[in-house]
């Protein structure tokens, strides 16, 4: 397999498994009434995917291409009948996770522990705070006041409080996996037919559920 294929499968392979979390956990956990719940799962499970797609083809590039492909598997909702605020809401917000990743990649998988604990809080708090700014934005375009900037409270509960919940958990579901990883000592390799599996999983499951 040449690099360029190689690259493209590992960038499909694990932008599409972050869409089958987002149709399957992410759809269940939104159906869970504790607002908090999704996103401070979800950021970790985001956030382990990218660590794992860097790990293969060491591109930031190639994170952000992870994160569009997430994305754009989300947006095929716009053709299901339901409020397009909702489909472009999390659509941002994985855009947003990814750069945050790609900004602070090289904390993330640092092997000074503190450096590395200090990336993944930043990284959770920093992609929160970036999300109220869009929250923000849309209060302005639409007049939608979102919860989560509806008070200074809910603000600093939204960004900080939980922002460092979940930050501590990506580092702790990170640090597990790499555990798992060493005693294991199982490796994945990512072939074509791997990741339009994964492709066609993510589709279907996006659609129907």
């Amino acid at each position: 397999m040449n690099k360029k294929l190689a690259l493209l499968s590992t960038i499909v392979f694990f932008g599409a498994l972050w869409g089958v979390l987002e149709a399957t956990l992410g759809y269940v956990l939104h159906l869970i009434p504790v607002p908090f719940l999704a996103g401070s799962i979800m950021f970790p499970l985001a956030t382990l995917v990218l660590l794992y797609a860097y790990k293969h083809t060491q591109s930031r590039k190639a994170l952000l291409a992870v994160g569009v492909i997430a994305a754009s598997i989300k947006a095929l909702n716009f053709f299901m009948p339901m409020n397009h605020w909702g489909i472009i809401n999390p659509m941002i917000s994985i855009v947003l996770e990814s750069l945050m990743v790609v900004a602070l990649a090289n904390f993330l998988v640092s092997r000074n522990l503190k450096k590395q604990a200090l990336g993944f809080l930043t990284a959770s708090v920093a992609w929160r705070g970036a999300y109220l700014v869009w929250f923000a934005v849309q209060f302005a375009a639409t007049g939608f006041l979102a919860e989560q900037i509806g008070s200074f409270g809910n603000v600093l509960t939204f960004a900080v409080f939980q922002g460092l919940f979940s930050g501590a958990l990506a580092f702790a579901l990170y640090k597990g996996f790499e555990l798992l990883e060493t005693r294991s000592a199982l490796s994945l390799r990512i072939h074509p037919l791997g990741a339009t599996f994964m492709l066609t999983l993510a589709t279907v499951l996006t659609v129907i559920l």
